[in-house]
């Protein structure tokens, strides 16, 4: 009687024991899956092209690029839809996923700067805060054929055009002409019709004007009096003042 206590003993124990192990088998397994989902969806919140823009700190220009009418981008397609996805994505994360960065990809964003490359073009947006808390804002569009500007003020949350050009610019093209020979310059005035002018907007309230690399003091020194000109922001009459207008170095390779 004892020997047959015994013998049911052990093969109730070796029972338990193979139970134990599969179990343990099985739990195993089912660590893998969940191991893996965790894995893709860190894969999925943390790719390589997050760009991050913190929604706060920049959220007057974030909320002028949702309002900006179609004329804004003249030569690619950014639909309200699109900008409020964008939009979104933004203010939740304080990043936004850029899934095709050949062809929409941020150059930088800042409080009142932004400027992305498009395919073989760029697009970009400048913000002038004036007297009265409102912007003005400046659009431009470029591409292998010229550049496109536009011209907005942004108050009490509504965006309305503004100026053109000519009346924000005082004329440029103008003023670079020595008037005192233009007579002799006609054919040199007519290079300056075309849209071959650089904007730069990276220092904050100026904005630098300068003609294309051939136009030269030592070329057109007769008929132009510069090539170049920088303008200051003057926040009480929301218009741009010339600080100077001068001869720019080119350089052929530019």
């Amino acid at each position: 009687m004892n020997q047959l206590s015994i013998l049911l003993l052990t093969l109730i124990s070796i029972s338990c024991t193979n139970q134990t192990k599969k179990d343990s088998t099985n739990t195993a397994v089912l660590k893998d899956p969940i191991k893996k989902e965790t894995v893709d969806k860190s894969e999925k919140t943390n790719p390589k092209n997050k760009v991050y823009v913190e929604f706060e700190k920049n959220k007057d220009l974030l909320d002028i690029i949702l309002l900006l009418p179609k004329e804004s981008f003249s030569s690619w397609e950014w639909n309200v839809e699109d900008r409020k996805k964008w939009y979104n994505e933004i203010k939740i994360n304080n990043y936004y996923i850029d899934n095709d960065p050949l062809f929409f990809n941020q150059k930088y964003l800042e409080p009142y700067q932004a400027a992305f490359t498009i395919v073989d073009g760029s697009w970009s947006i400048n913000l002038y805060k004036t007297f009265d808390n409102s912007y003005i804002v400046i659009t431009c569009d470029v591409t292998g054929d010229g550049k496109e500007l536009n011209f907005y003020e942004f108050k009490s949350n509504k965006l309305k055009k503004y100026s053109d050009e000519i009346s924000m610019f005082s004329n440029f093209r103008e003023l670079v002409k020595n008037k005192d020979n233009q007579n002799n310059c006609t054919e040199q005035f007519e290079e300056i019709e075309y849209p071959f002018f650089e904007y730069n907007f990276t220092n904050k309230n100026k904005i630098e004007i300068e003609s294309s690399w051939y136009i030269t003091k030592e070329e057109f020194g007769d008929c132009f009096n510069a090539n170049a000109i920088i303008y200051n922001f003057n926040p009480q009459t929301k218009k741009f003042e010339i600080e100077k207008t001068y001869w720019k170095a080119k350089n052929e390779n530019n």
